[in-house]
């Protein structure tokens, strides 16, 4: 199974208030088959409820994709799907250690063009 959630922020201990996208891959026995399955969870902060809404989405096929390979594409085209949108800050679940999550910033051609335009502006 691959989880990582999916943030504007670097910092998710400021952002939790915020929108941000929960992706997962795994497989599941549908009528006696083996199928993997995508499915992205969209987060937001319901201040009149107080509380986080969230509402999944299945990215697969009825009974999933066939072959983990095509799961894990479905998975990598989401992902770069939302960093083009700006969620471009990665966390996972690192199972080796205790309360630790894996970091990733999520690099897409529209999101080094950004940075080269604010380093750019930034020398001006």
């Amino acid at each position: 199974m691959m989880i990582e959630t999916l943030y504007r922020r670097k910092s998710p201990e400021t952002a939790w208030h915020e929108e941000y996208f929960e992706l997962c891959m795994g497989e599941e026995t549908v009528n006696n088959q083996l199928g993997y399955f995508v499915r992205e969870t969209r987060c937001w902060w319901d201040p009149a409820g107080k509380r986080t809404v969230r509402v999944q989405y299945t990215l697969s096929p009825r009974g999933g994709f066939a072959t983990v390979t095509e799961a894990q594409d479905r998975y990598e085209r989401q992902k770069t799907s939302r960093a083009r949108r700006g969620f471009v800050h990665s966390f996972a679940p690192c199972y080796q250690e205790a309360g630790r999550c894996k970091y990733v910033r999520i690099e897409t051609p529209s999101t080094e063009a950004q940075d080269e335009e604010a380093g750019h502006e930034a020398q001006v």
